[in-house]
């Protein structure tokens, strides 16, 4: 899991990621991946990387 610093305008929410395990096949649309991250418990997700892999977000 990877872990994002503040986001911007003072507030001090961070957001945690981590690889989809449910997300099949080359990630092509962001909109896809996070349906697919919002059935795993996340908030959202996006298509990322050379090999377009899903990363799932969510709040730490």
């Amino acid at each position: 899991m990877i872990e994002m610093g503040p986001m911007s305008g003072g507030a001090e929410a961070r957001t945690c990621e981590s690889q989809s395990h449910s997300f099949k096949g080359p990630c092509v649309g962001d909109t896809n991946c996070a349906s697919v991250c919002q059935t795993e418990g996340f908030i959202g997700g996006d298509c990322r990387g050379l090999r377009r892999q899903c990363f799932c977000t969510r709040n730490c």
